[in-house]
């Protein structure tokens, strides 16, 4: 039984760990190991961890989190969401044990709203007001609303002007927008240089771990939800970062005895800007500059990352760690899943979103899914964002 959430009460302790080496830090926000420049994670002490009673998924897992709750922004910066069973899509695929977590009733319409409410509280934590972050329109849309409900904060936004549309907070004094001519690693690149020279934080997108333990309470939240233990996981991915954030997820449930088992991890791309699902095929460990899509384009704008040299060692060790994979689906397959979650569901999903369910078809079709199995589609955001309910 949940005990009730204490929003005086401490964060538990914590130490930041590389990912790649092992090597350990304090608490700071830094991105890189200092040994190997790889990606650090925060290792809490989950002695007598428990979700709590909250209707805020900040408070419900504060055990779960690297930051003190008293430095938590306002409610409803994210939202607890459904993760309920899918039976008509289910009996379509082949997959009667098929459930769905449905992201897209956050505030900005997608899962990144997560992200936004603990990127802030880590940065009041240690004491950020100003900084510097880029997008390709979801996470920038989120953590400027999060910024515009927090008085003492302000935050550079840089985007590809192919993505400009996509992000969908009206820039302010505290949350200006730079839109630069290019894709969304050169427009990374600009905002970096931007941090560099005005002396500003970089955020750090992938590499920032406070960004996956704001999206790991998505998986939380979805184990607690079901009354059964989920043998496959399955999200679009573009750098990766939320299946990160789901293995971190699972495997501290399974040190909590809250799972038994990590659960197989399925990440998709969509064929147009695949460069992970290629190499994954492929066997290959790396990904190299010929791997680089240039210009990516395709329907599923919230995973177009043509550059993704920096984060597909981590996909890889998840899949190869997981026994799950890295797997493309067509754009016509995109429609059509999309098209079967509003028919058969009820549910109104981008098309990154419906990549999950095309996967999931393709690969019950080969047998590599089996109806047995108890499968959970993680569905990140909504068809548009720009009229999502927004409860403030």
């Amino acid at each position: 039984m949940p005990v009730d959430a204490d929003a005086s009460a401490p964060s538990p302790a914590f130490a930041l760990t590389c990912l790649l080496c092992g090597w350990q830090c304090e608490p700071q926000f830094t991105l890189r190991c200092e040994r190997c420049t790889g990606a650090l994670d925060p290792r809490l002490d989950l002695d007598g961890a428990a979700p709590r009673e909250s209707g805020r998924p900040e408070l419900a897992y504060q055990d779960f989190l690297p930051v003190e709750p008293r430095f938590l922004p306002a409610a409803g910066i994210s939202v607890r969401t459904p993760c309920r069973p899918a039976p008509e899509l289910g009996a379509l695929l082949g997959l009667p044990n098929l459930w769905v977590k449905d992201e897209s009733r956050q505030p900005t319409g997608t899962t990144k709203d997560r992200l936004a409410s603990v990127v802030l509280a880590v940065f009041r934590q240690f004491g950020i007001e100003e900084w510097v972050a880029s997008s390709t329109g979801n996470s920038s849309t989120s953590l400027a609303r999060a910024v515009e409900h927090d008085g003492s904060m302000r935050a550079h936004f840089f985007c590809g002007r192919e993505f400009a549309g996509d992000h969908r907070a009206v820039p302010g004094e505290r949350t200006p927008l730079t839109v630069v001519d290019g894709s969304y690693a050169e427009a990374s690149r600009a905002a970096q240089r931007f941090a560099e020279e005005n002396g500003l934080v970089w955020e750090g997108g992938f590499f920032n771990w406070a960004r996956r333990e704001g999206l790991k309470l998505t998986y939380l939240e979805a184990f607690d939800s079901m009354d059964v233990q989920p043998d496959v996981v399955v999200q679009a991915v573009s750098s990766g970062m939320g299946m990160l954030a789901a293995r971190k997820g699972a495997e501290e449930y399974v040190a909590t005895g809250r799972l038994t088992a990590v659960p197989r991890m399925l990440m998709v791309q969509q064929d147009t800007c695949a460069p992970m699902a290629r190499a994954w095929r492929e066997g290959r460990e790396e990904l190299t500059e010929d791997d680089v899509v240039k210009d990516p384009a395709g329907l599923a704008r919230a995973i177009l990352l043509g550059d993704a040299r920096a984060t597909y060692p981590y996909m890889r060790d998840i899949a190869a760690g997981t026994g799950g994979g890295i797997v493309e689906v067509g754009q016509e397959e995109l429609v059509e899943a999309r098209t079967l979650l509003h028919k058969l569901e009820g549910l109104e999903v981008c098309h990154s979103s419906a990549a999950t369910v095309a996967a999931l078809r393709n690969e019950a079709a080969a047998g590599r899914l089996t109806p047995d199995q108890v499968v959970l589609a993680n569905l990140t955001g909504g068809d548009d964002p720009r009229t999502a309910r927004r409860p403030d």
